[in-house]
């Protein structure tokens, strides 16, 4: 063991991959020691339970770091709730300042005022952001946030999503800024809150080289102005349809290669289900629009429901009822079609979904010949999510 290098002993001991195999592999050799730490301590939680009024857990992580420093040189994933005690938040800050190898951070602010939060844990949170290893931020749930911590992040980060983010109704920015050129990848899921998120901070709208774009399509149009900015360096895009069917609007996309749409089913003449109008028309462009697409991922979203479905649509899209599609994306290479509720977190089963589960892939096989002939076509069950680990879906 004693001659075997060590950057070989690395390589094998982060390959393990169970927290107990992990705690083993530390305690069976001092060489083993340093990748067992370091794939124990790459990913942390710091949780915090609504209910309560404090936060032991925090207090816990401080000491342990403050006995065990040069352990914070191993946490590169961080997801954290915000307590609500100033005390707790003060504690935080302490765990936060320790931790200068983040390249993921995740926050979780449980609806709170970023006004109210202590002075000091805002601004380690700024710091943080600023962290030349930090890629990678997730916000969620915080409300009155400055547009000037969202330009911020913006800037640095490579990686955005904001989720029920709503903004200090007064602008803390001037109207000329800079454009942004570190952000690659922006996610912008709608809520009540992101058209008034969108005002505050209009910068999100003109990214001039984000290479991936996931938002919802509401009727503002919000969602064409980043696709428009970004439209020459776009690799990968998804769009998701609410409710409504609003038809899609898309610029020339000449370097996307992937591209994921989200939509309801409708319902037809004498109820009978009915894939939307939007995918249609969608489709039809795609050669135009992404001559070089590689994969095309469409999911149709249901409300729960306890009666068999029929649908009406079996005509095959033009582009794909021959296999001429070739010639018009020559790329193509991957479409996957899933079915599943509009809930993201309700599993996809149950005698009724599963009935409705078959007759979508009867339907989708109708739909597009030519790629299930060719084996390029997979058709399935949507992913199901889970609430308390909804942090974790993001990238």
């Amino acid at each position: 063991m004693a001659r075997l290098p060590q950057e070989l002993i690395d390589t094998v001991v982060m390959e393990v991959k169970g927290k107990p195999d992990l705690q083993a592999c530390s305690l069976a050799a001092w060489k083993f020691v340093p990748a067992s730490q370091s794939s124990l301590f790459r990913r942390m939680y710091l949780e915090w339970d609504s209910s309560s009024r404090t936060a032991p857990a925090f207090e816990r992580t401080r000491l342990f770091f403050q006995d065990h420093p040069h352990l914070t040189l191993y946490v590169r994933d961080l997801t954290l709730d915000i307590p609500k005690s100033h005390q707790d938040q003060a504690i935080l800050e302490i765990v936060l300042r320790m931790l200068r190898n983040l390249e993921r951070l995740a926050i979780n602010g449980h609806a709170q005022n970023w006004d109210d939060l202590l002075t000091d844990l805002t601004y380690t949170i700024s710091c943080t952001i600023s962290l030349p290893s930090l890629q990678r931020l997730h916000l969620l749930r915080i409300l009155r946030l400055p547009a000037s911590v969202v330009l911020h992040a913006a800037s640095c980060v490579r990686v955005l999503s904001l989720d029920r983010i709503t903004p200090q109704s007064l602008r803390d920015i001037p109207a000329h800024i800079p454009p942004n050129t570190q952000l690659e990848n922006l996610i912008l899921p709608w809520c009540l809150a992101t058209n008034a998120l969108i005002r505050a901070c209009d910068f999100l709208l003109t990214p001039q080289n984000l290479r991936r774009l996931s938002v919802e399509v509401r009727d503002t149009g919000y969602y064409r102005p980043p696709i428009v900015a970004s439209a020459a360096h776009l690799r990968h895009l998804q769009l998701e349809c609410g409710i409504s069917s609003i038809p899609f609007d898309l610029p020339l996309l000449p370097n996307l290669r992937s591209m994921v749409l989200v939509l309801p089913r409708l319902v037809g003449t004498e109820g009978l289900w009915t894939l939307p109008e939007n995918l249609s028309s969608t489709i039809v462009t795609l050669p135009a629009v992404s001559p070089r697409l590689e994969a095309l991922h469409i999911t149709i979203r249901i409300s729960t429901f306890q009666t068999a479905p029929t649908w009406q649509d079996h005509i095959p899209f033009p582009l794909f009822a021959a296999r001429s599609y070739r010639d018009q994306l020559p790329a193509l290479r991957d479409i996957q079609c899933c079915f599943g509720y509009f809930d993201t977190f309700m599993p996809c089963s149950g005698i009724w979904f599963e009935l409705a589960l078959q007759s979508f892939i009867e339907l989708m096989e109708s739909q597009m010949p030519a790629p299930f002939h060719d084996g390029i076509l997979t058709v399935g069950r949507a992913s199901h999510r889970s609430r308390v680990n909804y942090l974790d879906h993001l990238p």
